[in-house]
């Protein structure tokens, strides 16, 4: 999970961790790219608003991450053009953090380490465009304010 807010990491690493999920979190852009040049990751969870380097900024510097490794970007920016840019960039969901409370957001994880869910649904939040697991989650995003929950 790539996320700078500690009460937003928290929130979501102890979802997915209750889930059973391997979970590595990390502040920023830049600390993001070190792992994955380590690690391959099943899913990387991204905040679109990081310090150091964004999310945008990230992706655009990870654009050769192996095939089975699926992004989902979670923001409340709702922008169509940021939205439009980060599946250019490759996010299998781009998912609005205040419509995606963690539990179904493990839901969203488990279908796409299933193969059950290509990012492609369009499901309302998820703004959808669009193995194993170790299970291993990396990345979200950040919200400046935890009343946006």
């Amino acid at each position: 999970m790539v996320e700078d807010f500690p009460v937003i990491q928290k929130f979501y690493k102890d979802a997915l961790v209750q889930a059973g999920y391997e979970l590595e979190v990390v502040p920023d852009g830049l600390q993001a790219l070190a792992k994955v040049a380590e690690f391959e990751y099943d899913i990387i969870l991204l905040d679109m608003l990081l310090p150091n380097l964004n999310g945008v900024e990230f992706l655009e510097k990870f654009s050769n991450r192996p095939a089975h490794t699926k992004i989902i970007a979670l923001s409340d920016f709702t922008e169509p053009g940021r939205i439009k840019r980060a599946y250019e960039l490759g996010v299998a969901e781009y998912l609005v953090k205040s419509e995606y409370p963690p539990s179904e957001l493990v839901l969203k994880i488990d279908k796409l380490v299933a193969g059950e869910d290509d990012g492609s649904s369009g499901e309302e939040g998820g703004l959808g465009e669009s193995q194993q697991v170790k299970p291993a989650a990396f990345g979200a995003d950040e919200l400046a304010d935890p009343q946006e929950l």
